[in-house]
């Protein structure tokens, strides 16, 4: 019988043994899948859609961070990027950049190697937590609720049984012999909350398994770009989403679980694909105003604009690869037409876009 307060070795291995052949949930699946789908093909209307990852991926790691009770905001996060020398961050906006870093090292090794395992997850938690890196070895950690203090979870305990549990999980991750039984939305959900019962690190366990969550949907070719996230669907139902955790692990009700993260997907690729249009108007937009003024807006230059919406004369110099008295012409033309404005920075400007800003902002 699981009690929480003993170190839950017994967490059974992957796959489950539950039924998902459910009316309601299959529907569900159907409807979430074709929301990626619609993400997905929305994503090739952008003229560069890598340019969405970054800003993407640092509005993810500012609601993942969140639900953590790491505190800052997108605005800040992203003038952090751009402004900030390391050692000049918050420990807040450390965090969060370090989230985005992570997210791209754990991309990075997907699309080189085509699978993840154990030491894929061990490096993307060291970019989280480089103070904390690697499985835990320490005995006798306890999830405790942070309002009454009661332990309410006691994971699995000892550096073999852990590595154990990490084999089986990375086993289920990577194969794709199932799918005709059990969805890849599916098997995400289950695969989320057996990291989260492992519970592998001392801290950043949370976000290496929603990070892991956005790398799978990429792996099962529902996604070619990280570009859906689910943390803000869960700060906004956090109560639910660790409520539903506990009731997988006591009573084993991977039903709801399952259904909640679904109903997340379909909810999280919607809007995901409104910001995507969004974003695209932003750019006609401003190709449109460029041309009625006579402002040469290049394609490099796009996508230097849409990489974030904060900006230096020095970043822009390095990126385009002009001299940094062309990149303060370029400015000026922006100026002109509205599409950025600028504040005192110690011995410069700093440029911002604050419409890019309001479609990324929460």
């Amino acid at each position: 019988m699981f009690d929480q307060k003993i170190p839950y070795n017994d967490l059974p291995l992957l796959p489950p043994n539950f039924n998902f052949d459910d009316v309601a949930l299959l529907k569900l699946v159907n409807k979430a899948n074709n929301s990626l789908f619609e993400l997905k093909g929305m994503a090739n209307i952008l003229p560069n859609s890598g340019i969405l990852v970054s800003p993407m991926t640092i509005r993810e790691a500012v609601a993942s961070s969140k639900i953590e009770n790491i505190n800052t905001t997108v605005a800040e996060a992203l003038k952090a990027d751009v402004i900030y020398k390391e050692s000049e961050l918050s420990g807040a906006e450390k965090e969060v950049l370090n989230y985005r870093d992570a997210l791209r090292k754990g991309y990075k090794m997907l699309l080189k190697d085509e699978f993840l395992n154990t030491n894929s997850f061990i490096k993307i938690q060291s970019v989280l937590e480089p103070n904390k890196k690697d499985i835990r070895k320490i005995p006798d950690v306890k999830i405790e609720n942070s309002k009454t203090g009661e332990v309410i979870y006691t994971p699995p305990e000892g550096y073999d049984v852990i590595m154990n549990k990490l084999k089986n999980f990375e086993d289920y991750f990577n194969d794709n012999k199932d799918f005709d039984n059990v969805d890849p939305l599916v098997r995400m959900a289950i695969m989320h909350y057996q990291f989260e019962a492992i519970h592998p690190f001392l801290d950043g366990n949370g976000r290496t398994g929603r990070i892991v969550m956005i790398l799978y949907l990429v792996l099962t070719k529902r996604l070619e770009l990280p570009i859906l996230f689910l943390s803000k669907y869960i700060l906004e139902n956090r109560d639910e989403y660790y409520k539903k955790l506990r009731a997988v692990t006591e009573n084993g009700k991977w039903r709801n679980w399952v259904f909640y993260i679904l109903q997340g997907v379909d909810m999280q690729a919607q809007e995901t694909r409104e910001k995507i249009l969004q974003i695209k108007a932003l750019i006609d937009k401003y190709k449109k105003d460029a041309q009625k003024d006579g402002i040469n807006i290049t394609p490099q230059m796009l996508d230097y604009l849409f990489s974030n919406p904060f900006y230096s004369q020095k970043k822009m110099s390095e990126s385009l690869d002009v001299h940094r008295n062309t990149a303060r012409k370029y400015f000026r033309e922006l100026e002109k037409t509205n599409t950025v404005k600028k504040f005192k920075h110690k011995q410069g400007y700093i440029y911002y876009n604050r419409k890019f800003l309001d479609i990324l902002s929460y």
